[in-house]
């Protein structure tokens, strides 16, 4: 039996869920599996392990958590939130957070309710895009689409990383960043398209010194277990057709004994697999 260590996880509630959808506005658009997955996905295509958990769950074991859309945040959740913070972690969350308390009952002072302070920021009011209408902003150099929904913020006390392009709210923060204790809190105030969510996901994980299990090429996916005998890598390729990977170390192949030396390179079939055991040679 093998574990998956995980320094990154995402927060997922069903009862923001649940709450979040059945609301009435400000876009109807707004999907909470959408969110989750904006940030799962570039994680996985990275081959980084992550833990979806509940707000019950200890948040210490991580380095790293987001909590996209967290519309519901339910009293206490915000104190462990401020905690692994102030202990040096790094908190991301989005836009429409901190609406909401366990009851759907709107939280009085401003949003994003009881995660301004942790996050040095106050939402004044949200900009609802209709799907043919985007704004902009310009995130490592690159021009990213704003869609869906803007929200437009304050900071007190958080560093603005990235503005609007456009509209009224031109010049406004769009991403901001607030150094919390030891560690930090990111908000990103809109929707964004897969490649800004790839690189946003690519700095923070490298900011927190966080890497994928290997590097592979796109399709093929890298997962680990461990346990006291050691570390499996599982290697599958997704594609439909030979893929190409280069080994990081020394190890074994379980499924026909091959032996491989660190830098090898090795071929997998089309929806091929290798099962890997590190540290074999």
């Amino acid at each position: 039996e093998g574990r998956t260590p995980a320094e990154t996880a995402i927060v997922f509630d069903w009862d923001n869920w649940w709450a979040l959808e059945y609301s009435a506005g400000p876009s109807i658009r707004m999907k909470y599996l959408d969110a989750v997955k904006d940030y799962y996905t570039p994680l996985h295509g990275q081959n980084i392990p992550v833990d979806i958990i509940s707000v019950e769950d200890d948040l210490s074991p991580y380095k790293v958590v987001f909590a996209p859309l967290l519309y519901m945040s339910k009293t206490g959740f915000d104190e462990k939130l401020r905690k692994f913070t102030a202990d040096g972690g790094i908190f991301v969350t989005t836009y429409f957070s901190g609406i909401v308390d366990e009851h759907d009952l709107v939280y009085p002072g401003g949003y994003p309710g009881p995660l301004k302070n942790v996050l040095g920021i106050w939402v004044e009011e949200q900009d609802a895009l209709p799907e043919d209408e985007k704004n902009a902003f310009t995130y490592g150099g690159c021009v990213y689409p704003a869609e869906m929904l803007c929200d437009i913020m304050h900071l007190e006390g958080a560093e603005g990383v990235s503005s609007y392009l456009k509209d009224f709210y031109q010049d406004t923060p769009v991403i901001t960043v607030n150094s919390y204790g030891k560690g930090k809190a990111w908000y990103v105030g809109t929707r964004s398209d897969k490649s800004f969510y790839e690189e946003f996901v690519k700095d923070i994980m490298k900011e927190a010194g966080i890497h994928g299990v290997m590097a592979t090429p796109e399709g093929v996916e890298a997962a680990a277990r461990k346990n006291e005998k050691g570390t499996v890598i599982f290697l599958l390729n997704h594609n439909e057709k030979e893929a190409e990977v280069i080994l990081e170390s020394g190890c074994r192949e379980l499924l026909d004994g091959a032996e491989y030396e660190c830098g090898s390179a090795v071929t997998l079939a089309p929806k091929g697999v290798m099962v890997l055991k590190k540290g074999e040679v």
